[in-house]
């Protein structure tokens, strides 16, 4: 078993800072009658998606199929549904689970290159 891939958990926590932040300000911008989106459920919001990004770190030698690129696709969009699951509680449900299977898909592929 290998040990931890720094440079791959660096790459995954940045991108998933990075969508975490656009999806907290997405989030406080939208407008729905009766909806306050508040300072706890935004940091909510930007601690799943860190927490998508330290699985997709710690994933690096998680093998579902055979080829580089598709194993990265379906572990990226497996981590980033789970991970939005728990945000979806809250409400918003599937447009949160449909970019954290965007984003878990984009963190994957992109950390997979560059580790």
């Amino acid at each position: 078993m290998e040990g931890l891939n720094t440079k791959r958990m660096i790459v995954s926590l940045l991108l998933a800072a990075f969508f975490g932040l656009g999806c907290a300000y997405g989030t406080s911008t939208v407008e729905i009658e009766g909806f306050t989106p508040t300072l706890p459920y935004l940091a909510t919001i930007f601690y799943g998606r860190l927490l998508m990004g330290f699985f997709i770190g710690l994933a690096g030698g998680v093998v579902i199929l055979k080829g580089e690129t598709r194993n990265a696709v379906l572990r990226g969009a497996t981590i980033g549904i789970i991970s939005s699951i728990a945000i979806s509680f809250y409400g918003g449900g599937s447009i949160f689970i449909m970019a954290g299977i965007v984003y878990g898909i984009i963190t994957d592929l992109i950390a997979t290159k560059v580790q």
